[in-house]
């Protein structure tokens, strides 16, 4: 009764005039709007997603499982994945690309949706918070299960669940950079005891648009029993593509109930895919900084040409974007950024190609590394990175990041499949 009254409240406001309604509701009225409008735009994305699983037995130790890679397209209703390079994208939970285990969903806009509707959610104002650095408007909310679309899935049986979390969005521009959920009225059916999601959000221009996408999230799944699962779920090298849609029936039976979506994806810009093992060498066009944000274009060119066959495949001075990865500052009795690079496209007189590589060598002014390293006593604790594919990634140590215009970094080139 405690929510439904919320939601009266809230309608009844958005009924008055905007100079008798309190900040935090026109506030959260323009999220809601601008949230709609971003979701509308998802419909032409596809995104690269990497899912590093981990599971910890019941009385274990969490210990890494494996890694899957898809393909996720939003249709604004479902998400629809393809293997890596496939361009048939099918409706249906990612799991059908892996022999078993968890696998988390919803995160590339599903979850988002929930909020961004126009009816059903209830909503608590929780005031401004500080965020990686930014301040940011925090709201809490609940999706009931009378009305809730969230399911979960495990061992075989699938049941709806309520749903209340947190998002946090900017009062300025209206994006929600964070969102967390969290399962409630878990039936009995499902011998899981807690589902927690974790999503980051950035603003990435993908050719002549601004979008707002997710960059990276976390699913945690405890059971009665002990059992736990994490996944760490990266999306990387987002493009834009023209979809056609089709429906299939299964050939003994014609109903609703075994149609199947699938859509044809087909990139609005063609760009052709490098070969594989290349090495090619960036360097960037302007400073890099850490004032700069997550998802902020990242220009360069490419240093000295590049042959595959006997022929110039790429040209000296080449053009390549990309954009920010990762801009994560941290403070734990160390004072150091981590700092990711994503190249997606270069352009040669050639034509244009998609851009995949893993990063093999940088510059190394003062401050720069591939690993951090911490000496306490007689013991040194070594930190690396993990490798996410497309995705450079080091340390700079310090208060600052400046790396400078003509910053250096040698790329080896990689299909989607590897």
């Amino acid at each position: 009764m405690r929510h439904c009254r919320k939601i009266l409240i809230l309608a009844l406001a958005l009924a008055a005039p905007a100079q008798d309604l309190p900040q935090w509701i026109i506030l959260l009225a323009r999220v809601k709007s601008h949230l709609r409008q971003e979701l509308a735009r998802l419909t032409d994305c596809v995104c690269l997603e990497t899912i590093r699983r981990d599971y910890r037995p019941a009385g274990g130790r969490m210990r890494p499982l494996d890694t899957i890679r898809l393909e996720v397209l939003s249709t604004g209703q479902h998400e629809m994945f393809a293997s890596p390079g496939d361009r048939k994208f099918t409706e249906g939970h990612p799991a059908q690309f892996s022999a078993g285990g968890v696998i988390g969903d919803g995160l590339f806009a599903l979850l988002l949706s929930d909020i961004a509707a126009e009816h059903g959610p209830s909503f608590e104002y929780r005031g401004f918070e500080d965020l990686d650095g930014r301040r940011l408007a925090r709201f809490d909310y609940r999706v009931p299960l009378m009305i809730s679309g969230h399911t979960i899935s495990v061992s075989g049986v699938t049941a709806t669940v309520g749903t209340k979390g947190s998002f946090w969005a900017d009062e300025k521009s209206f994006d929600v950079l964070r969102l967390e959920v969290h399962a409630e009225d878990i039936p009995p059916s499902l011998p899981i005891q807690d589902a927690l999601t974790t999503v980051d959000y950035a603003r990435i221009r993908l050719g002549e648009r601004d979008m707002l996408l997710p960059v990276g999230g976390d699913y945690w799944q405890s059971k009665f029993s002990g059992e736990e699962n994490h996944n760490r779920i990266e999306f990387t090298h987002c493009r834009l593509f023209a979809a056609e849609s089709s429906i299939n029936f299964g050939p003994e039976d014609p109903s609703a109930r075994s149609r199947k979506t699938e859509v044809v994806a087909r990139e609005s810009e063609i760009a052709r895919e490098l070969p594989a093992a290349l090495l090619v060498t960036t360097r960037l066009s302007s400073a890099l900084t850490n004032e700069m944000a997550v998802g902020e274009i990242l220009e360069g060119v490419v240093a000295g040409k590049v042959s595959y066959r006997g022929s110039v495949l790429i040209d000296d001075g080449a053009k390549v974007h990309g954009r920010i990865r990762r801009m994560e500052r941290h403070t734990d009795g160390r004072n150091y950024f981590i700092v990711g690079v994503e190249f997606t496209d270069v352009e040669s007189a050639g034509g244009r190609y998609r851009f995949y590589a893993d990063l093999q060598d940088l510059d190394r002014p003062e401050g720069v590394e591939w690993t951090l390293r911490k000496t306490t006593g007689n013991a040194t604790e070594t930190t690396y990175l993990t490798d996410l594919p497309g995705v450079g990634s080091f340390f700079v140590r310090g208060s600052r990041v400046e790396l400078p215009k003509g910053f250096r970094m040698t790329w080896r080139t990689r299909t989607l499949a590897q």
